[in-house]
This record gives structure tokens, C-alpha cells and sequence, in this order.
């Protein structure tokens, strides 16, 4: 409860510091909406119309001191471009992108201890040789040539996966819309028919993004986990003849927390990075919703992305603090 605490009195100025940074830098960036809005023949009265009435005409100051009151009040505002509350859009669209991401990361954690893990305790030999090449190569892909060339390996060549239309294709089995990821509503609403083309249409960006951020995991483990088999305590457990699972089940546990850490940073990341993996697929979530926004200059929904993946990657680093208590009961928060 004290660490909650803490945590909790630290993010009011960290959330602060985000709100008053993003609301000067979309301000100041070229461009104002109402020319957009207006089109590129519009009069000089018409933009100035627009401009009152999305208020960017008023002061720096007055314009952050209504947006600040607004947060307080829990209103990020109104997209300029959809006319919906940007708190509305951004629940219909972060459940898909967390979904991806979060499913994403596990499978990345999985694949990436198990092979960093592996290389190490086959160090310098040809297991390890081949993992730390693969992760090299695989770190030099971009993340939406993967993507498109699973699709073209799946989609088009095989035809074992659906294609890259979004979350569900129009033929699929309607799923009742819960929490906004299809993969959750299909298993909330008991709907097996839904769930599997969900899943279906989710494997691919699962996948793309699980295999890039794999391989740096596996070679932060490998190096992790080399360092803990040279440590004093493995070589003197081996001295007493403690089995060899025994002192490398030891070591795995020793160097997770630097790939915990790890992984909260790459969650923190992927929430604005999976963009082009969203539009490679068509995922319709919260990352490719911001890059609309900010590609629009549409100042509520970037400014209101950017403070919800604030309280987000606040929430997970006290995640990541909390488990490495569980890990090591050493480090004392």
C-alpha cells in the first residue's frame, strides 16, 4: 500500500508535465485544423469562422487553461475530425490495441527467455551461435515488411489466414461489441464461431510484432543469463554438487528483472509504436486513430492519446516494480 501511495502522489506531476508538453508542442507544430477543415479554396472569413469556433483563435494560455479544467473534469475534449468525444473514441479503439499488444509482448517474453535461456547454456556453441544470428537478423527487419510478407507467405500463397481487413471480416460470425478487442467480447459472450475467426484475423500482427521484439528479449536474457551462471553462488552451488536444472532454473530467475524492465518499456512503446503493424492489417486501434490525429492536426485526440498512454506505462512500471519484489525477494521498494 505505501509503494501504491507513493506511486500515486508521483504520477500527478508526471501526468502534468505530459498534459502541458503535448499541449505546447501540438500548438506550436505548422499547421491550424481550421485550413484543413476549411480546404485549400476556402476564403479568408471562412477560416477565421472555423477558427472561433474551434476556439484556436483565443490565447495560448486561455486555450490550456479550459484544456487542463477539462482533464481535471475527466473531458479530454472533441476530436475536430470525427466530432465524437475523444474519451468515446479512444475506448472503442484501446481495447484492440492493448489486446494486440499485451498478447504481442507475451508471446515475444515466452520465445524470447526460452531462446536467450537456451544460448546461454550452450554458450559459444552452435545453439547459441544460431540464436544470437537469427536475433541479429530478425532485429534488422522492419516491423511492417514482416507483416507484409506473412501476408503474402499466409494470405495469398496458402491461404491459411483471413485477410487484413480489421478485427472480423463482414462474413465472419457477428460478435456482441463488450470492451472493443474481438478475441475478449467473443469469450465474454460465449460465442465459439466468433472467437475462433477472431483469433484467425488476430494471429498475424500477433505474430509480426511477437517475433521482432523476440529477438532483442532473447539476447538480453542470454547476456542476463551468462553473467548469473559466472556468478559466485551458481559456482559454488556447483561445487557442492546441486543438480544442473537446479543452478540454471536459479540463473533464469536472476536475470529477469532487466527483461522485465525491458518488457515494460517495449508495452510503454508498442501502445504508439504498433501503428504500422495496425495498418498493415487494418486493426482499427488506438495507435493508427493517433496518427490520424496528429497527421490532421486534430490538437484533443493527440493531446488525449498521448495523457491515456501516460496513466498507461505509469500503471505498468508499478507492475514491473511490484514484480520484482515477486522475483527477488531482495529488493526492498
Amino acid at each position: 500500500m505505501l509503494l501504491l501511495g507513493r506511486r500515486l502522489v508521483l504520477m500527478a506531476p508526471i501526468l502534468f508535465g505530459i498534459i502541458t508538453v503535448t499541449f505546447i508542442v501540438t500548438r506550436i507544430i505548422p499547421g491550424d485544423p481550421a485550413y484543413q477543415i476549411a480546404g485549400p479554396f476556402a476564403g479568408t472569413d471562412l477560416v477565421l469562422e472555423i477558427q472561433e469556433q474551434l476556439g484556436t483563435n483565443r490565447p495560448i494560455w486561455d486555450q490550456y487553461v479550459d484544456y487542463l479544467g477539462g482533464v481535471v473534469k475527466l473531458d479530454l475534449g472533441d476530436s475536430i475530425f470525427t466530432g465524437n468525444p475523444v474519451a468515446s473514441d479512444l475506448g472503442d479503439r484501446l481495447p484492440a490495441t492493448l489486446f494486440l499488444v499485451a498478447t504481442a509482448l507475451a508471446f515475444a517474453l515466452i520465445v524470447g527467455i526460452a531462446t536467450g535461456a537456451f544460448a546461454a547454456r550452450r554458450r559459444n556453441k552452435l545453439g547459441d551461435q544460431s540464436v544470437r544470428a537469427t536475433s541479429f537478423f530478425v532485429l534488422s527487419l522492419p516491423d511492417f515488411w514482416l507483416g507484409l510478407l506473412l501476408l503474402y507467405v499466409f494470405f495469398f500463397r496458402l491461404g491459411w489466414a483471413p485477410p487484413p481487413i480489421g478485427q472480423l471480416g463482414p462474413n465472419d460470425p457477428e460478435v456482441d461489441f463488450i470492451s472493443g478487442a474481438a478475441v475478449i467480447d467473443a469469450i465474454l459472450s460465449g460465442n465459439p464461431a466468433g472467437l475462433k475467426a477472431a483469433v484467425g484475423h488476430a494471429a498475424l500482427p500477433i505474430l509480426t510484432l511477437g517475433i521482432i521484439y523476440a529477438a532483442p528479449i532473447a539476447r538480453l536474457t542470454r547476456s542476463a543469463m551468462v553473467e548469473s551462471l559466472s556468478a559466485d553462488y551458481i559456482q559454488f552451488g556447483r561445487a557442492c554438487g546441486l543438480p544442473s536444472f537446479t543452478l540454471w532454473r536459479y540463473a533464469v530467475r536472476s536475470s529477469l528483472p532487466p527483461v522485465i524492465t525491458f518488457a515494460g518499456i517495449l508495452f510503454s512503446v508498442l501502445i504508439g509504436g504498433a501503428v504500422l503493424v495496425e495498418t498493415v492489417f487494418s486493426w482499427g486501434g488506438a495507435a493508427s486513430y493517433a496518427a490520424n490525429a496528429i497527421k490532421q492536426n486534430d490538437f484533443p485526440a493527440t493531446q488525449g492519446f498521448v495523457l491515456i498512454s501516460g496513466v498507461i506505462s505509469v500503471v505498468v512500471f508499478l507492475i514491473v516494480d511490484l514484480l520484482y519484489v515477486a522475483i527477488d525477494p531482495r529488493v526492498k521498494l
